[in-house]
């Protein structure tokens, strides 16, 4: 991956076909993780998209609780938002989680349709700059949950990590973590 530049309104760069098929396969998984274990992270097709009223009165009627998610991953992407207030946390979990899936799936989409564009990294990675967001949504939620799966908790985690040989079995994930990094970076760079 080179560096994303920007040119009038679309920043772009250039995937190799591995990159773009390992960028693939983790925003797949990343849709399957968010939609794991619940039955409410899928949109409902009886509410039609023109009445928000309709809507907002579907979001309302699911009023049972949300559990927690119990995978460290999961608990990363969608934290307590009061980690010392449990029941603060739920009621609030309750009105937000599935939204927040649902959004994070949604700019999943946009990134996968960007990537099915390259033809499999023939063709550039273009991405128009208002869609740029959801790009680094993404980026920071596949991160987030490799990081999750490498137990980095902070920077000295992190920095540990650097220090593992090739032959290790998590030298592959944690260049896929630092691959991830530059690719947020240089994005926000050419923002």
């Amino acid at each position: 991956m080179h560096r994303f530049k920007k040119r009038g309104g679309v920043i772009s760069t250039d995937l190799t076909a591995d990159e773009v098929q390992l960028l693939e396969s983790l925003v797949r998984e990343l849709i399957g993780l968010l939609d794991t274990g619940t039955a409410d992270s899928a949109p409902t097709d009886t509410v039609a998209e023109d009445d928000p009223f309709a809507a907002w009165a579907a979001e309302l009627a699911d009023d049972g609780p949300v559990e927690p998610p119990t995978d460290p991953v999961l608990q990363r992407l969608l934290p307590d938002a009061y980690p010392n207030d449990p029941k603060a946390s739920a009621e609030f979990r309750r009105f937000t989680d599935r939204n927040l899936r649902q959004k994070k799936a949604t700019d999943a989409e946009v990134v996968l349709r960007h990537l099915a564009a390259t033809d499999g990294g023939r063709d550039q990675l273009r991405i128009p700059a208002e869609e740029a967001g959801s790009w680094l949504r993404t980026l920071t939620s596949i991160r987030l949950a490799v990081a999750g799966r490498l137990g980095i908790n902070d920077n000295d985690d992190a920095e540990a990590l650097a220090a593992v040989p090739d032959d290790d079995p998590r030298a592959f994930l944690i260049s896929v973590y630092d691959w991830l990094g530059f690719a947020q970076e240089t994005l926000v760079l050419a923002l």
